[in-house]
């Protein structure tokens, strides 16, 4: 990132700004949206652009049963059903669409991953930010099939891209011809995407190898080198995003701190383009990222509280045993993973004099954990092509995490010299996560732990299984038990709370994803705290006291 003034920086210490409030994350408090907020974090645009909005809407299945775009069938795949048209979701589609007006692409939102339907009995609660149940790899690779299905014959099915025509009111045929010309086209570009994105491990619902294919998008889609095609074999969970913007670093590794480069490497990932060619010229790092409206998620996301719990709803809670819980995890818990009231860092560090959050970066070999996910992204190595190798000192090869840094601040400082962002503007877009070095110039906050893993607040634990970053232990119970005692397969995908031991029912049910953590990437070995182990009684006693943060 280019670095700003230190005029800048010595005028901000010289303001006098004081201390950041603490945000509004005081468990006892509902989560904080509104009815309109809600719909916007739903469906607002942010620059992903996965498919036309007319082929969107006039696809077929791959089995020719309905549109692709029922919202029923693509619960199917775990996204959850619109409540009614809006003005920013006209056709109605599923949490985590979104319909830009302006290039009429379709594209997701964060609240495609990150919104939930949990159940208790029948009784359904809406969970803002936390992981969805949603199966990206399988709704991805469906969307593929039906499209290659559908291009004009001989490709694709006959009669199927008459169909796809004939909805798009095109009866002509020199329409015909050109529509088929653009479709074609179409597919071959999403094709070519749904093998950067093809998993090798399948993920199952709630995971998706995000950092893989972000940077196979980035290294490969938009440098146009397929020599940096990585395998996706380290999915991961998807994370709550209550307290995201309040916390030091995020990410499973905690290597980001600037909510918008948090913000604009998502979109980049999911759909979104950044102008990458060698031949780029002028062009060079122009993007589809909304600026605003990502700056607006960030705002909306501030005053996203976590779930509280219901007694009334989920059970009463024994008060004794709560308070027998909080004393065994301050003992054995609360110095990896702080709590409210939180631990945050010190105001003097930061130029605006704010505080965030601390959180805990732990080895990842201490953890003990599956080690696919920090190793495929330690081990990756990227080719840069000329546009890209600037950003390196004209390196034509370097390490992926320092490849996605690098491509992502540069595709955000474009965006912010095209909207004429201040250096005041772009500060703030930053988060203020900067500090002065000697010299007296702005620098990132760091340092980066991509060899780690994050220990961070639990609060809302209960909303947020299964568990560890990859999602390998299906319940807090199994998580505070000897690795051995964790069960070696489980189900993914139900949405009824289990209410006992925390997380979900995980039992074999029909439609479920079959987990074996016998796979590499899936492994439920680590997290063996507190080494002496706990009892039955104790585990209990943790879990109701965490039921209450």
């Amino acid at each position: 990132m280019r670095l700003m003034s230190g005029i800048l920086a010595t005028f901000c210490i010289a303001g006098g700004v004081a201390a950041a409030e603490d945000p509004p994350i005081d468990p006892t408090a509902d989560q904080g949206w509104s009815a309109e907020i809600r719909e916007l974090f739903y469906h607002a645009p942010q620059g992903s652009q996965m498919i036309p909005a007319p082929f969107f809407l006039a696809l077929e299945r791959a089995d020719g049963q309905g549109p692709f775009s029922d919202p029923e069938y693509l619960a199917g795949f775990g996204f959850l059903p619109a409540d009614a048209a809006s003005k920013v979701n006209p056709r109605t589609l599923p949490v985590g669409f979104a319909l830009d007006p302006q290039t009429q692409q379709v594209g997701l939102t964060c609240a495609a991953c990150h919104t939930a339907d949990a159940t208790v009995e029948g009784r359904t609660l809406r969970i803002e930010g936390a992981p969805s149940h949603l199966d990206f790899d399988s709704f991805y690779a469906a969307l593929n099939l039906s499209v290659q299905l559908s291009r004009p014959a001989p490709l694709g099915v006959p009669g199927r891209f008459e169909r796809l025509a004939a909805a798009l009111g095109k009866t002509d045929p020199a329409e015909v011809q050109q529509l088929g010309a653009q479709f074609t086209g179409f597919a071959a570009q999403l094709g070519g995407d749904a093998q950067l994105r093809r998993p090798v491990l399948p993920s199952g619902p709630g995971r998706v190898d995000a950092l893989t294919q972000i940077v196979n998008a980035l290294a490969v889609r938009d440098q146009m080198i397929p020599a940096n095609l990585y395998p996706v074999a380290s999915p991961t969970s998807y994370p709550a995003l209550w307290l995201t913007p309040h916390l030091e670093f995020v990410q499973w590794n905690p290597i980001a701190a600037s909510p918008i480069a948090r913000n604009g490497g998502q979109v980049l990932g999911v759909f979104g383009h950044g102008n990458l060619r060698a031949d780029a010229g002028a062009e060079a790092f122009a993007s589809t990222i909304r600026l605003d409206d990502l700056a607006a998620l960030e705002e909306w996301l501030k005053d996203l509280a976590p779930p509280k719990w219901d007694e009334e709803v989920m059970g009463p809670l024994d008060q004794a045993l709560v308070a027998e819980g909080e004393t065994l995890f301050e003992a054995n818990c609360k110095g990896c993973h702080g709590m409210y009231p939180y631990d945050r860092t010190d105001p003097a560090a930061n130029i605006m004099g704010k505080t965030f959050i601390k959180i805990t970066p732990v080895g990842y070999k201490a953890v003990g954990t599956d080690p696919a996910y920090v190793e495929n992204l330690l081990g990756r190595m990227i080719f840069t092509n000329p546009v890209t190798s600037a950003l390196f000192d004209g390196a034509p090869l370097v390490p992926a995490i320092k490849f996605f840094g690098g491509i992502v601040q540069a595709v955000l400082h474009r965006s912010m010299t095209d909207a004429g962002k201040t250096e005041e503007e772009q500060l703030a877009l930053h988060g203020f996560r900067f500090h002065l070095d000697e010299a007296g110039n702005l620098v990132p906050d760091g340092p980066e732990h991509p060899d780690r893993l994050k220990a961070g607040p639990l609060a809302g634990i209960w909303a947020t299984g299964p568990y560890l970053h990859n999602g390998s232990v299906p319940t807090v119970y199994e998580l505070l038990s000897p690795p051995e005692e964790r069960r070696a397969v489980f189900w993914t995908g139900g949405h009824e709370l289990d209410l006992m031991r925390l997380g979900y029912q995980s039992g074999d049910v029909p439609g479920r994803f079959r987990f074996d953590t016998s796979l590499h990437g899936n492994g439920n070995q680590g997290h063996a705290f507190p080494p002496e182990g706990l009892s039955h009684d104790q585990r209990m006693a943790i879990i109701e006291y965490l039921k209450t943060k």
